[in-house]
């Protein structure tokens, strides 16, 4: 018992002498929980839809069932002004009525906003519906008199005998899972880089071979590109091997260039890699490693599209905006599920590298300091 007690004292002692792992270990999950309250605090998604030349009552009811809905006339403009909202992701669906059928043309990449837009529709089709029965209800009498006498009786303005679904991208086989698939392979591939990267650094520094490194005549520069190499190329292979099979034995839709994924995954990886050597060159243990992957990494997990964010504060959004992830995983979720090419996400490939240039210049004044002392 004795032994025991001396050894718990030890490791509180250890714990007592490091600061940063204590500042880490009661902020991160802090951080974490909170963000977590703010995200799946936000109300139910809204569907945005444009209704083309629609009866005014059955919008109503649309409004009813807590859509945001736009009224668009084929008279008053380009219906091709309204397809690009569409492309562009700034509405949900387009309603059309031609020969009683009801069109519903919807954006189809994400199957939980088609399957919103669906329940709205058939929601508002049924309030108007019940409606009109309850007046004709009313009215019975009246209208018995007007066909006996002759006169034409009004019929329903609503009542379509067919709906019909077209999907802009994608098709009805489409889940919810695949439009989080690309999310989940630049997650998954992001995280195991920064744990491959931190803790063989790490491991290199308790080893005393990082000492060594720093007192050669190598270049900091030399050092970290020469660290990043190594790493990059195994990331490259891991990047590939993912990619085959999330798409040819998981079954992730991909109607884009093959090629154009794996350059994102790779340079999500280079993010990944040089983020997890410029940790690595703060952190003095491998448990600090971890500590920094809460606060730094797991936030962006959060806020890269894993969930909705569309009716989450303004802020937020925002953020979200700001870190890595969320740039590699809209760029994979275009390619991936609507087809885009180089020149769509080149703002997002763009940003991509510019963090790789901006976590190399940072790990390689980090180790010209630990150089220096």
């Amino acid at each position: 018992m004795k032994n025991t007690l001396a050894l718990t004292k030890r490791i509180l002692q250890q714990f007592s002498h490091d600061k940063r792992t204590i500042a880490l270990f009661m902020i991160a999950p802090i951080v974490v929980l909170w963000l977590f309250s703010v995200i799946l605090g936000t109300p139910s998604y809204e569907p945005k839809i444009v209704a083309v030349d629609l009866p005014n009552e059955f919008v109503e009811a649309l409004n009813n069932q807590k859509a945001t809905t736009t009224c668009h006339s084929r008279e008053g403009g380009n219906l091709l002004i309204v397809e690009t909202l569409l492309e562009n992701q700034e509405i949900d669906a387009i309603l059309t009525l031609q020969n009683d059928t009801l069109f519903i043309k919807v954006e189809g990449a994400d199957a939980s906003r088609t399957a919103a837009v669906m329940s709205v529709v058939q929601s508002a089709f049924r309030e108007v519906l019940n409606a009109q029965k309850a007046a004709m209800e009313k009215n019975k009498s009246k209208i018995a008199m007007a066909k006996m006498m002759g006169f034409d009786v009004p019929k329903m303005s609503i009542n379509f005998s067919e709906i019909k679904l077209n999907f802009l991208h994608g098709d009805e086989n489409w889940t919810t899972f695949d439009f989080f698939g690309p999310v989940f392979i630049g997650i998954f591939i992001f995280i195991f880089v920064f744990i491959t990267s931190g803790m063989s650094l790490v491991t290199e520094r308790t080893g005393g071979t990082m000492e060594r490194l720093l007192v050669s005549p190598i270049k900091s520069w030399q050092l970290v590109a020469g660290y990043s190499l190594g790493f990059g190329i195994v990331s490259l292979v891991q990047a590939c091997i993912v990619l085959l099979a999330s798409t040819y034995l998981i079954g992730f839709p991909c109607v884009g260039s093959f090629w154009l994924v794996v350059l994102i995954a790779f340079s999500m990886a280079l993010v990944s890699l040089t983020l997890g050597l410029l940790v690595s060159a703060l952190a003095k243990t491998a448990f600090q490693v971890i500590q920094f992957m809460i606060i730094l990494v797991v936030p962006q997990v959060l806020l890269s599209g894993i969930f909705d964010l569309s009716q989450s504060p303004l802020w937020l959004q925002i953020t979200g905006q700001c870190f890595p992830i969320y740039h590699g995983a809209d760029a994979l979720r275009d390619v991936m599920l609507r087809g885009a090419g180089f020149a769509d996400i080149l703002p997002d490939f763009a940003i991509l590298w510019g963090f790789i240039l901006v976590f190399f210049v940072i790990s390689t004044i980090s180790f010209n300091v630990r150089r220096r002392s």
